[in-house]
């Protein structure tokens, strides 16, 4: 059974680098929505009273709480979206239905990508994301990553190629060439701290972009773009969000978006 909310940081074993780089936030994206990340091979599985404790070599083992994804297991319950329970440096351990006894095959473990998303579009650092829920707006984000510093990202009601859309959010008028999306305060291949959680409908981020100056820089504003709540009774096709910077924060690593301040960089489809 898939598992609707999952998250992504820095620390977790073979994330993606984010940096002062071009294209790093996208390949971020990618792996957390669509690819996942850190894929290893176990060395087996045992199922004891309802726990399967999966053996990893040194060193790759997963995140206590994170979602992995499971392939290649016999028993084939073993296999899918699995809540690590517990985890050392050579095992994790996830609640099961298989039978008691060691599962057989090539197993797989790496962390799950959220899903649900499909990137509509892609060119050259560009990427246009789209959820795939049937059931939600299923509005499209554009995300321009050809500078180092900051991304740009331009919601639309609909697309038909990576540059061709219509019923931009911002539209030029309010945000030529569209919010911004910070990476690093400094161009580099510097590492910077990030968290980001999301759903098939919305994503949420926080980076901290300062990092690059110093430990004291420790500013992390929320952003996201996707589906909000409608709360009229009869659902609001129009509630799609983009929360990202007015500016490209380099010279002023503050609060924003959707944890304060620069309010006017959260745009909606409609009123």
């Amino acid at each position: 059974m898939a598992i609707a909310v999952k998250y992504i940081h820095e620390g977790m074993r073979g994330a993606p680098v984010l940096s002062g780089t071009v294209g790093a936030l996208i390949a971020l994206l990618d792996a957390f929505l669509l690819n996942g990340w850190g894929l290893v091979t176990a060395t087996g599985i045992t199922v004891s009273g309802g726990i399967a404790t999966v053996g990893v070599n040194a060193g790759e083992t997963f995140e206590e709480g994170s979602v992995v994804l499971v392939a290649g297991a016999t028993p084939a319950a073993l296999n899918g979206e699995q809540r690590v329970l517990s985890a050392n440096a050579t095992s994790i351990t996830f609640a099961t239905t298989a039978a008691d006894g060691a599962a057989s095959g090539t197993i797989t473990v790496k962390y799950a990508p959220v899903g649900g998303w499909e990137k509509a579009f892609a060119g050259t650092n560009l990427a246009v994301y789209r959820s795939t829920d049937v059931t939600g707006a299923r509005m499209y984000y554009r995300v321009q990553d050809t500078s180092t510093t900051a991304a740009r990202i331009v919601g639309y009601v609909t697309m038909t190629g990576v540059s061709t859309g219509t019923g931009p959010f911002p539209t030029s008028a309010q945000r030529s060439g569209g919010s911004y999306w910070p990476k690093s305060t400094i161009a580099g291949s510097a590492p910077i701290p990030y968290l980001l959680a999301a759903d098939g409908k919305a994503v949420l981020s926080s980076i901290c972009a300062g990092a690059a100056n110093g430990a004291g820089y420790v500013n992390a504003p929320i952003c996201g773009f996707g589906e909000l709540l409608g709360l009229a009774p009869e659902g609001d096709a129009w509630a799609s969000v983009v929360a990202f910077l007015a500016s490209d924060w380099v010279s002023n690593p503050s609060p924003g978006c959707l944890s304060g301040g620069y309010s006017d960089a959260v745009f909606m489809a409609r009123a």
